[in-house]
């Protein structure tokens, strides 16, 4: 009997000491939403005709996923909670005296109505889960003492820095169907603790043409990895319990699909975490001129998605790297638009508004994607050719070939004024149903002036309520029907060409009907 005993804990140290390692990591595939997808190889001891590897702690619901080779399948898998020791730096006292087992020490403690004490002799043990602290004492008397008394220990030699400590590890022990010393796994699964953050530098280089890098940073609030084969993804693929936990991750029950006995403890989305442990910076090697090199990152279109390939990555838990993805020349064009509003709303207001009313343009870049790669949503930061800073926008996601805006600033010498007036009216001009509508003709006009010595074109946009009829200088109506609303939504644009310090006047005619 006492053999088997011998044998059955054996056993079980060896399955919680083969439970630390777990599987190499193979592949990381990671999104912007916080998630991964993590693909791990190698192979595991067989002891007794078990194995075991740990659990995920992060493992998203339904996605966890263990293959082996199709000579040795699994026949049965259980998951157990696991009491494994980890070697740590002891912090408090209770940790120095579980350390230091052996040693001869003295130890001053009150354990009652504030009165000291003090006892002198060996450590014989220390229990982590009850505090309970034996020594034998100089006389051969044995103490026993709880680790909540203690205020003071000298050790009569050099102490020990550092204890093993109990740490409870989810494990899953693995039955093959047939023996061997060792089986070939693959886990695939989704886990949240992962994220991917893109931004953009650019740089201006002539009136044509800038440089644009792009970065990416990675956030790791999960295991740590080492040497993984590592991709980013654009895109967004459906995660239907991106936010739910895998039941195998915890140990209460779940039922129709909600958990009871406790509350889950997983880790949402780390997307937005400001925690920063270290960063790693892998170097890119620069020319003579800075930010003036071009390179660019492997990758590869998988339907509704685009993948960097970043290439092996090594990162710890709880820490973010910085990686390059690519760097290149782009075409650009300055461009200026203004967004007129529907000052008057005549359907409201009963009013037209004669004011001159000044509206802001602003200064953007429209960007031509000539890079091998999509742009993803990011922000961007933006210089001249002198390295002074222009602006800090946003990049929409941009297909390769395709272009995209980025807004500088307000153009503060192009200047835009709007203004409206009543033409005619007619009274009973319409009757559907019961009510009868009257009617208003409104005449607006915008002047767009530019004070700059360079020639210029002003993208104009005039949004009112009403059907229009008139707009000047080739003006292109959009009309779009709302619901209950007699008014169409109506939307004009021009392109305005101005010469350096030139006026220009576009107009525009449109017609509503209201209820007098």
């Amino acid at each position: 009997m006492k053999q088997l005993l011998v044998i059955f804990l054996t056993l079980m140290i060896s399955l919680a000491s083969l439970a630390q390692s777990g599987l190499p990591v193979k592949k990381i595939s990671i999104f912007k939403n916080g998630t991964a997808m993590i693909v791990k190889e190698g192979a595991t001891p067989v002891t007794g005709g078990k194995a075991s590897i740990p659990v995920p702690s992060h493992t998203i619901y339904g996605t966890y996923f263990l293959g082996t080779g199709k000579d040795n399948p699994i026949k049965n898998m259980t998951v157990k909670n696991d009491t494994i020791k980890k070697q740590e730096k002891a912090q408090a006292i209770w940790q120095l005296i579980a350390g230091n087992v052996g040693k001869k020490v003295t130890i001053s403690f009150s354990p009652a109505q504030k009165l000291d004490k003090s006892v002198t002799g060996k450590i014989l043990g220390y229990n982590q889960q009850t505090g309970l602290i034996r020594v034998q004492e100089d006389n051969g008397k044995i103490a026993a003492l709880h680790s909540t008394d203690l205020y003071l220990v000298e050790f009569n030699e050099e102490e020990n820095k550092t204890y093993m400590a109990d740490s409870i590890q989810r494990s899953l022990i693995l039955t093959p169907q047939n023996a061997a010393e060792n089986i070939n796994l693959e886990e695939i699964y989704l886990q949240t603790g992962m994220n991917w953050m893109p931004s953009y530098f650019l740089k201006l280089k002539d009136d044509k043409v800038a440089r644009l890098e792009m970065k990416a940073m990675i956030e790791n609030f999960s295991d740590g990895i080492t040497d993984a084969e590592t991709e980013l993804i654009v895109g967004s693929p459906q995660m239907i319990n991106s936010g739910r936990p895998d039941p195998m991750t915890y140990d209460y029950q779940t039922l129709d699909g909600t958990a009871t006995g406790g509350t889950p403890a997983y880790t949402h989305a780390w997307s937005n975490s400001t925690q920063t442990k270290a960063y790693n910076l892998n170097p890119v090697t620069m020319e003579e001129v800075p930010f003036d090199n071009s390179f660019s990152t492997s990758g590869e279109k998988n339907n509704d998605m685009y993948i960097y390939k970043i290439g092996k990555v090594s990162l710890g838990r709880n820490s973010k790297g910085i990686y390059p993805i690519f760097a290149g020349n782009i075409e650009y064009k300055d461009k200026y638009e203004g967004q007129v509003y529907d000052k008057t709303n005549y359907v409201n207001t009963r009013i037209a508004n004669n004011d001159e009313t000044p509206i802001d343009v602003f200064h953007s870049l429209e960007i031509k994607n000539s890079a091998t790669v999509p742009l993803t949503t990011a922000p961007v930061t933006i210089v001249n050719e002198k390295e002074q800073f222009l602006a800090q926008d946003e990049i929409k996601y941009t297909p390769v070939g395709s272009s995209s805006n980025i807004r500088l600033s307000k153009a503060v010498d192009i200047i835009m004024k709007n203004t409206e007036e009543e033409s005619t009216r007619t009274d009973n001009a319409k009757k559907i149903g019961k009510v009868i509508y009257s009617s208003v003709k409104l005449k607006g006009t915008i002047t767009v002036e530019n004070f700059q010595a360079k020639e210029v074109t002003v993208a104009v946009t005039k949004d009112v309520s009403g059907d229009v009829s008139v707009a000047s200088d080739n003006g292109k109506i959009t009309k779009q029907k709302t619901y209950a609303n007699l008014n169409p939504y109506t939307q004009i644009k021009w392109d305005v060409k101005l010469s350096a310090n030139q006026k220009k006047t576009v107009t525009y005619e449109y017609e509503v009907f209201f209820t007098p």
